[in-house]
Parts: C-alpha cells; structure tokens; sequence
C-alpha cells in the first residue's frame, strides 16, 4: 500500500513540474509579447521615389497551383488585375523546398522539416523567398485596397512590415522587402532548431507563432537595439497606414481553442486580471500541498522512531 502511494505521489510530482514548466514558457512569452516593438517611423519623403531597389514582384502561397482547394476566396487573381506591371508568381510547397535546397539555404532546410505545422513552413518559406528575389509577399487573403503600393516599393526602405492592431507586435500577412535585404538575412540567422525544453505543449497557438509574428516582433526588437552605422532602414507600418494599401480578410482559420483565448487575453484586460489570479492560486495551491506533504512525512519519520 505504502509503494502504491508513493508512486501516486511521484506521478502527481512529475505533473505537477511539468504543468509548471509549461506555465513558465506560456507565461515568459505573453510577458514577452506584451512589452510590444519601438515605433519605428521613417519620413518616407527623404528616400529615393524616382527608382527602386525592390523589383515588381509579387509572390503569394498555397500548397499546390490549385487554387480552388484555397478555403475562402484568394486574392491572386485580383493582384494580377491591379497590377499588370507587376509579375504574380504563385509558390507551391515544391517551389519553396527546392528554393531550401540551393547553397544559400540549405542550412535553414532541417529547420523548415522539423516544422509540426504548415503554418509555421509558411512563416519561414515567405522570408526566404523576398530574401532570395525581392519584391511584395501577400497572403492569399490580402487584398489590394488600390494602386498604391506602388509607393511603398517606391521607398526603397530594406524591410516593411506592419504592426497588429493591438500595436504590441508585428504581423506577416503583407511583406516588402529589397532582395537580399540586410533585415532579412538578420532575421534568418536568428532562426535556430526550437529545444524540447523550450517547446510549449499546452497551448498550440504559441508554438504556431514560434516562426511568426512572436518570433517576428522578438527578433526586429534586437535588430532595432544594434548600433545605428549596422541598421538599414526599417518600416513598421501602423494598422491604420496598412489598411491604406491592402485589406486582410482574416479567416485564422489555422488558429486553435486556445487562440481564441489568447486573442481575447491580448484585447481585453479583464481576462488577464483573471488569469494572473488562476496563477496565483494555484502556485497556492502547490505551496500548499507542499507543505502538507512535508509534514506528513516529518510525522511519519517521527512516528517510526
């Protein structure tokens, strides 16, 4: 019976710190997540309009060329109607493994394997691509509002990526960037294999933005703290200066239960009140019995005596 109780009592321990050490991750990156990126504004009439280093190219993403297996409507063909001028290449998931395989990226190409979700190939591949050739990235659920982002690639700025409408971090849907953009090659050296240590299984949302807007924000928030002479210019534009150029018709249709709640933990207030409160109790909870537990034992090692 006493053998009995103490493997219960190990397999609950063993919970217990491992409930806790993903309560510390999840917890480690919303505090993260919320101390949001620096608002980095550039006086756009200062660069060069009359040329540009960023070609007219627009890549878009999908598993394979068939576009009808696209959950909801694309805007593909809507980009090649605004912008004839333009060349709209649409990369399969073929396209982007054999763009890994060449010199200048096979070290990413174990990484972008070891991905569990597509998304977060996604997230990687649309980096490598404006890394490799330049241009204008747009899910295929971004659609072009008019004819100004031409103004945009106009600015000749390395990268331009806009903030989310929280404003505490920066999204991926619409991307400009120089080929072989200085901010781009940053970001994809600080790429590195995800630890199991550091993996979060509680909340699949948080793994999903591993590669995403979390590790986007994390990542341009360094590259913003480097010195000045090493900087090249950096756009973020703010969710109203996006919406001037193109609308998201956002799905999520990727996104998990905890997504949900981890969108309303950034919106509202009330929820993060609440879920401090959770933790607390149960880290008192925990002290608790473990406190009991110690006791229990010191009075049975005393009654043995």
């Amino acid at each position: 019976m006493n053998i009995r109780n103490n493997v219960l009592k190990l397999i609950l321990l063993i919970v217990i710190l491992l409930f806790l050490w993903q309560i510390i991750l999840i917890l480690i990156v919303i505090i993260d997540h919320m101390h949001g990126i620096d608002d980095r504004s550039y006086d756009i009439n200062l660069l060069n309009k009359s040329r540009s280093t960023i070609p007219r190219l627009i890549h878009q993403m999908w598993k394979s060329e068939n576009l009808n297996t696209y959950p909801i409507n694309n805007s593909y063909f809507q980009w090649k109607k605004m912008y004839p001028d333009y060349k709209i290449r649409l990369w399969t998931d073929k396209d982007l493994e054999n763009l890994l395989l060449t010199n200048d990226y096979k070290y990413l190409y174990s990484i972008y394997k070891s991905y569990i979700y597509s998304i977060q190939r996604a997230d990687l591949g649309r980096l490598i691509i404006l890394h490799a050739q330049g241009g204008i990235y747009a899910d295929l659920d971004v659609f072009p509002c008019s004819e100004q982002v031409e103004k945009l690639r106009l600015s000749n700025v390395s990268l331009i990526i806009p903030r989310s409408t929280s404003g505490s971090s920066v999204i991926n849907h619409f991307l400009i960037a120089q080929k072989s953009s200085p901010i781009l090659n940053y970001i994809l050296h600080e790429i590195v294999p995800l630890r199991f240590y550091k993996r979060i299984f509680l909340l699949p949302y948080l793994e999903v933005f591993s590669t995403g807007s979390f590790f986007l924000t994390r990542t341009l928030k360094k590259y913003i703290q480097l010195s000045n002479e090493k900087k090249e210019p950096l756009w973020i534009l703010s969710d109203d200066n996006v919406n001037n150029y193109v609308h998201h018709y956002t799905g999520r249709s990727w996104h998990f239960v905890d997504g949900f709640i981890l969108n309303q933990f950034q919106d509202k207030i009330e929820i993060r009140i609440i879920f401090s409160f959770i933790i607390f109790i149960l880290f008192i909870i925990i002290w608790k019995y473990r406190t009991h537990f110690d006791l229990c034992k010191k009075f049975k090692g005393n009654s043995t005596k």
